[in-house]
């Protein structure tokens, strides 16, 4: 009775998270478009995020594990992300370094949370962690919920209420996460703390850093959709409402394969799921490219059914797996730092060069080919973890 109280608590928790985190990442690029910066400053912008996105994940997972809790982290990383979005917005004029910073912390801490939050289920019980999709189910919901909310809020508030909301939201998880029990460790002391020595033996893995590499080509794709896709119906002549379409399709679409998750990690090899993402990414973003209508982005959306939830599902277990009892958190915000990270690092830069040298959509056809390359990655790890 009190472990579904507690997956009660997680699915609250997901759902008010998850709108404040949507109200911060999916008006990043309309507000930095609409306050004067040109496609190649955003990527320099949005690279600040990525930047911090690696720096807090590694910080936040090691500590979480050298001092055997993820609650206290999730707290203080909620904290500083609601001042950081805050600030953000409301500085309304071009000031380039002091909105690098806001939106490197605001953004990098998204990130961060989302993958502690994970680590939090993960480190928890068997009953909880085998739920695990099912709960970020209902982070989609609150992602499409904010998606549809963040438009109104600022036609009719403007950006300050975007922060204002941002705030508010972040008070309301703090107080739920004051109801859910911190992770489940023993506090013997010495050898079983984690230690730098411990992130060596992960970096050396070589199944470890070769599924890692693998999730990093896929997730250059994700990111090519979350920024490229984006400037591409801007330049189409797409509204704030209809990219708010976009955010809100992909995160309700991704309800039904965080539902079933559990069941398709269950009979369905995770091998197999993994080449099924790289699969409709690859195929997505040939048709991003090809598709000059802003309709027809918001409808090739629902590709994300298929792409980011099992991507990210699939990973979470085999990451799990590959890691030792003291370094699940480190494991699950190491391997995010890299793959989310740096590809949020590299993407904007390169796809800022490429799009502004040639075309929006010969970058499309890049990320089509990173994650064909993951394809044939995957048939390579599946080989190993055979022997």
């Amino acid at each position: 009775m009190k472990e579904k109280k507690q997956k009660y608590l997680y699915i609250l928790l997901y759902i008010v998270s998850y709108v404040s985190f949507s109200f911060g990442m999916t008006q990043f690029i309309p507000f930095l478009s609409k306050i004067g910066y040109d496609s190649m400053e955003r990527g320099i912008l949005l690279s600040s995020l990525a930047v911090m996105t690696i720096i807090l994940q590694m910080i936040f997972g090691f500590l979480s594990d050298k001092y055997r809790t993820v609650k206290k982290f999730m707290v203080a990383a909620l904290v500083i992300y609601a001042v950081a979005a805050y600030l953000f917005y409301a500085l309304e004029t071009q000031y380039f370094v002091y909105h690098m910073i806001a939106i490197g912390f605001s953004g990098g801490l998204i990130n961060t949370t989302c993958g502690l939050s994970d680590a939090w289920i993960l480190s928890s019980n068997e009953y909880l962690r085998e739920r695990l999709s099912f709960i970020k189910a209902f982070g989609s919901i609150g992602w499409a919920l904010g998606s549809l909310i963040i438009p109104m809020i600022i036609f009719k508030f403007g950006y300050k209420g975007a922060g204002d909301g941002i705030l508010f939201l972040c008070i309301i998880s703090i107080v739920i996460m004051y109801f859910i029990k911190d992770v489940n460790r023993t506090h013997s002391k010495g050898k079983d703390k984690a230690g730098m020595s411990d992130i060596k033996q992960l970096i050396i893995n070589r199944k470890y850093s070769l599924l890692v590499f693998i999730l990093f080509l896929m997730y250059c794709a994700v990111i090519t959709n979350n920024i490229v896709v984006v400037d591409k119906m801007l330049i189409l002549g797409a509204t704030n409402l209809q990219i708010g379409y976009k955010w809100s399709i992909q995160s309700v679409i991704e309800i039904p394969t965080y539902l079933f998750g559990a069941y398709f990690l269950k009979n369905i090899n995770h091998h197999l799921l993994l080449k099924i993402s790289a699969t409709a990414l690859t195929i997505q973003f040939v048709l991003f490219g090809s598709c000059n209508s802003i309709t027809g982005i918001i409808i090739l959306s629902g590709f994300q059914m298929l792409t980011t939830p099992l991507l990210l599902i699939t990973s979470k277990t085999l990451i799990y797996k590959l890691t030792s009892e003291k370094m699940k958190s480190t494991g699950q915000l190491f391997a995010l730092s890299i793959f989310t990270g740096l590809s949020s690092l590299l993407v904007p830069i390169c796809a800022g060069t490429i799009t502004r040298y040639s075309n929006v959509n010969i970058t499309l056809f890049v990320a089509a080919f990173l994650s064909a390359i993951a394809f044939v990655l995957i048939n390579g790890l599946e080989k190993m973890n055979r022997y």
